[in-house]
């Protein structure tokens, strides 16, 4: 390997995967000139399936040092390309030489995005600066992010209970549940006793009315019983997340949280 002296003092040198770029000039605090020696990092991003971008997703490179545990990695260098066309990518990025320093342990991360929604994001720490690395450019995998479920109904769902009040359940013979048919009319299991009633739903308000149950009294899950009538009884609105069923009191703290279960 050479070195070449520039005119303005600075070294080019050429690696495997990283170039030094030039100089620039800054000032210190006591008016003097510090210069800053530049370096390019040249990347590749590609992706392993078959999927074509949705127009104007956009992918970003950094490159970071991870040095540091629990904690935010420091930003080295950054930059956003608008994609067109199918994979790979190639990104360059400039970053100061000053701030690689032998010991540190650094990662360049990629992300593909379209209208603020993660497609794909790379998984595993990329270090370009190992003894390793000798291919230029740099390669770095992103995998496809699995799409969110979409949120299921409220009506003809059978909604297991998971927790009371933050407060896991903890079943010994049969699960509580509840269902809602559309027409207004719902029933399930407390614990101990089946239950019937009705319901009104508007938006995210939710009241129940008319609740009966049965009568049986159990050695167990009485406290379950106990427990799952009164968040009933106190319920006044809901939210659905993907799977999930929460029901809030009047003051909009959540009592219980149900889950969609399916059967073969």
């Amino acid at each position: 390997m050479s070195l070449q002296k520039s005119s303005l003092g600075c070294v080019t040198l050429l690696t495997a995967s990283i170039a030094l770029s030039g100089c620039t000039q800054e000032k210190t605090p006591d008016n003097t000139t510090k210069q800053k020696t530049m370096a390019t990092l040249n990347t590749q991003v590609t992706y392993l399936d078959r999927s074509m971008l949705r127009p104007d997703s956009v992918l970003t490179v950094k490159l970071l040092n991870v040095s540091k545990m629990d904690v935010k990695a420091d930003v080295i260098s950054e930059r956003a390309i608008e994609l067109n066309g199918g994979p790979p990518y190639d990104v360059s990025l400039q970053y100061e030489q000053s701030k690689i320093k032998a010991g540190h342990r650094y990662s360049v991360s990629a992300r593909i995005e379209n209208q603020d929604q993660l497609l794909y994001i790379s998984t595993t720490n990329n270090d370009p600066f190992t003894q390793q690395q000798t291919e230029q450019p740099y390669k770095v995998i992103v995998s496809k992010v699995a799409a969110p479920k979409p949120d299921v109904t409220l009506t003809n769902t059978y909604w297991k209970a998971i927790s009371f009040n933050g407060e896991t359940v903890e079943v010994k013979t049969k699960e509580p549940f509840i269902q809602f048919k559309a027409n207004g009319t719902t029933h399930g299991f407390l614990g101990c006793n089946n239950f019937t009633g009705s319901y009104e739903a508007s938006e995210q308000t939710l009241t129940f009315k008319s609740l009966a149950s049965t009568q049986k009294m159990c050695i167990e899950q009485m406290n379950i019983e106990t427990t799952m009538s009164a968040v009933l009884g106190t319920a006044s609105e809901f939210a659905i997340d993907g799977e999930t069923l929460t029901m809030k009191n009047a003051a909009g703290e959540a009592t219980v949280i149900f889950q969609a279960t399916y059967f073969n």
